[in-house]
């Protein structure tokens, strides 16, 4: 039985996402709170929530750019900021209600549609 409760917590923290950095939007530092990988929306790349409800995704690019979408607390509908920074994203071996895991680092300066957006950061385990 023990075995089985080890096995069930190592599963547990393996799946914990892990983020790190820092993202500005609007002059409001992001207290990041979890990721998902945007296969889940239809894209190749990652959203970050923060705990104010700020979404940040970042999409791939076929050169490698960061392309950005910023949807504000609440907001329905994303502000496309376009393509302003780098981004480098890889599988993971694990899969979550059949969505592979992703990891990797966005960095991005940006600003469009009366948005700003700036950061760096690494994220593992977005699924």
């Amino acid at each position: 039985m023990r075995w089985l409760c080890g096995l069930v917590l190592v599963a547990a923290v393996g799946c914990t996402n892990k983020l790190g950095g820092d993202v500005v939007v609007n002059d409001e530092k992001l207290e990041l709170d979890s990721c998902h990988s945007g296969v889940a929306y239809g894209f190749r790349g990652v959203e970050v929530v923060a705990k104010s409800g700020v979404r940040v995704r970042v999409g791939a690019t076929p050169t490698g750019e960061a392309h950005v979408f910023v949807m504000l607390a609440g907001a329905e509908v994303g502000k496309d900021l376009g393509a302003c920074g780098s981004f480098q994203i890889s599988d993971q071996n694990s899969t979550v209600n059949d969505v592979k895991n992703v990891e990797g680092k966005a960095t991005f300066d940006c600003a469009a549609e009366g948005i700003t957006a700036k950061g760096s950061f690494t994220f593992e385990n977005c699924h």
